[in-house]
């Protein structure tokens, strides 16, 4: 007689009925326990079923949850791009017919750090300021907030850079160290013929007759130290160039990790003194855009001619 392993091994069912009592006995029982399997297998898929189809069901609606949250921080940060560029400032009417004057002004994302504004001292002369506050974003849009609002208080109180800067720095130090933020500071105030500036961790270039001067650097970030700062002077006279710029443009860097240096564009801003602000704003721009393989931080840029009265 054949045994049941040969017969279920060789798929033959006619031979089934050859098998002994006892061979029958075990593929009986054999076919209930592979049964049993299979219900248990059954139950279990279902429940497996079951559990991944509430799984899903939950995944759709945090899905849904999250949508309406990225909804609702994509309107905040649309309403604070809105107010920030609010915040920037207003030219002068009687500033322009003293200043030729272009602007390059980007954030990173739709808030950001970089700060730039117009003031009038309280001796009655323009100053602009220039100021990149640590860190992207909103946090950054919300000191530059405050640092605004601290230079506009500050008008009414001193009338010199270097007065005006230190009396921010002090207003600033303990609120800035608490929340851990500082900012760079371009401050130039234009006199006569002459113009007196302050400058922590700014960059700024004056050309003048072909010869050009950069600005001395030196003095601490606002809201590092309680510090003194100094302040400079250099002459400013009819069809001179200025111009500022944060470091968003000097710092990034092409495919090779090369920085673009302000060595780059002090140069390109020399070359092209003698023409329009507003072409060599573009030139300055242009050439950037050619060179960094993608923006990595805010990016402003202030090129102003002092006009023929």
């Amino acid at each position: 007689m054949p045994r049941l392993e040969d017969v279920l091994e060789q798929g033959d069912a006619a031979r089934v009925h050859q098998l002994p009592r006892e061979a029958l006995e075990r593929l009986f029982w054999k076919y209930q326990g592979l049964r049993k399997q299979v219900e248990r297998d059954t139950a279990f898929w279902q429940a497996t079923n079951e559990t991944l189809k509430t799984a899903y069901e939950r995944l759709d609606e945090q899905e849904r949850e999250l949508a309406r949250a990225y909804q609702t921080i994509r309107q905040d940060l649309e309403i604070a791009q809105q107010v920030q560029h609010a915040l920037l400032p207003k030219q002068f009417p009687d500033m322009l017919a003293q200043l030729d004057l272009a602007v390059h002004h980007k954030q990173l994302t739709e808030v950001g750090g970089d700060y730039y504004d117009f003031f009038r001292t309280r001796d009655g002369h323009y100053a602009i300021g220039m100021f990149d506050i640590s860190g992207h974003g909103v946090s950054a849009a919300l000191i530059m907030a405050f640092l605004k609002a601290q230079f506009m208080q500050t008008m009414e109180q001193a009338a010199s850079p270097k007065e005006i800067v230190e009396w921010v720095n002090q207003a600033s130090l303990g609120f800035l160290r608490e929340v851990r933020r500082y900012s760079t500071v371009n401050f130039v105030v234009f006199g006569e013929r002459a113009i007196r500036y302050v400058c922590g961790g700014g960059y700024g270039v004056l050309v003048r007759g072909g010869e050009i001067y950069t600005f001395s650097k030196g003095d601490p970030f606002i809201g590092l130290r309680r510090r003194p700062y100094t302040e400079f002077e250099l002459s400013f006279d009819a069809d001179d160039l200025l111009a500022m710029y944060t470091d968003g443009l000097v710092e990034g860097k092409n495919a090779a990790g090369e920085d673009y240096s302000s060595r780059r564009l002090n140069a390109l801003i020399r070359e092209h003194a003698r023409e329009p602000v507003g072409d060599i704003l573009r030139r300055c721009v242009d050439d950037y855009h050619q060179f960094r393989r993608a923006d990595t931080d805010d990016i402003t840029l202030i090129i102003l001619r002092r006009r023929a009265l």
